[in-house]
């Protein structure tokens, strides 16, 4: 009974939500990688063009270039973030719905996903042309694989009972869909887009240093061949706040959305 109690106690006592304790957690461990940062440079004598300190980046840097720069990755990120993961989303429901588009689309996919980004480069840009058009399929193609797989996952991990429970209350296949298999499905759909947004940023990126563009990637590219080592960092410490950023926002989406699903 006292330790009943004392456990009611525990839970009702007031303290900072998980997820700010979460977030406190990190906050903390971003300062402390900084403050080790700073202080291995000064004793080191590392020298700048090398690896600044974070003072020097922050006191230093061409903020203007970056935030300019950060803008156009950011379109490329959000639009090609979504697009991929609408497709996948789509493709998964198809392959799940019928065998016959299983077996047509799903080799397809996977040949698709074993042909690396840059090998892909040149079709990309003769199809869609050097700039943000280009850089938004590429973080779509990248986005879209973990999705699909994802997806089918949850869509295949339904409980029988559940099944078994709509066929005797004689639901039709799309009120399956509906009210079993996407519910079941999406957990694992935020699992696939935060493991997706890091890598929308880094595909960008990488977009933008081979087939063009004005965001961080070639700003990271030019700075460093101009021996512009503040900028350079600054870019990049920018694109991990970036992709930091999404994946926040999915973790939140998730959160509002998905409340039923056990953590």
């Amino acid at each position: 009974m006292a330790t009943e109690t004392l456990s009611r106690a525990r839970r009702r006592s007031p303290g900072l939500p998980s997820g700010a304790r979460g977030l406190a957690g990190s906050a903390l461990v971003i300062l402390l990688t900084f403050v080790v940062w700073e202080v291995v440079v000064r004793a080191t004598g590392t020298p700048s063009y090398v690896l600044p300190a974070p003072t020097a980046i922050v006191s230093t840097a061409d903020w203007a270039a970056v935030l300019d720069a950060a803008r156009a990755t950011a379109v490329s990120v959000v639009a090609g973030f979504a697009a991929g993961n609408a497709a996948g989303l789509v493709l998964a429901l198809l392959i799940s719905a019928s065998p016959v588009l299983a077996a047509l689309l799903y080799p397809f996919a996977l040949t698709l996903r074993a042909i690396p980004i840059v090998a892909l480069a040149p079709f990309i840009t003769l199809a869609f042309g050097r700039g943000t058009a280009s850089t938004v399929v590429v973080a779509a193609l990248i986005v879209f694989f973990p999705t699909l797989v994802n997806v089918l996952l949850g869509l295949r991990s339904v409980e029988r009972e559940a099944l078994e429970l709509m066929h005797v209350l004689d639901c039709g296949p799309l009120t399956v869909y509906w009210r079993v298999r996407l519910p079941a499905a999406m957990p694992a759909f935020f699992d696939a887009m935060r493991i997706a947004a890091p890598a929308a940023v880094l595909g960008v990126m990488t977009a933008e240093w081979v087939i063009g563009g004005n965001g961080l990637g070639k700003l990271v590219i030019s700075s460093a061949l101009a021996l512009e080592s503040e900028k350079m960092w600054a870019a990049i410490l920018t694109s991990t706040v970036l992709a930091g950023l999404v994946f926040a926002l999915v973790t939140v989406a998730e959160r509002r959305l998905v409340r039923w699903a056990a953590r």
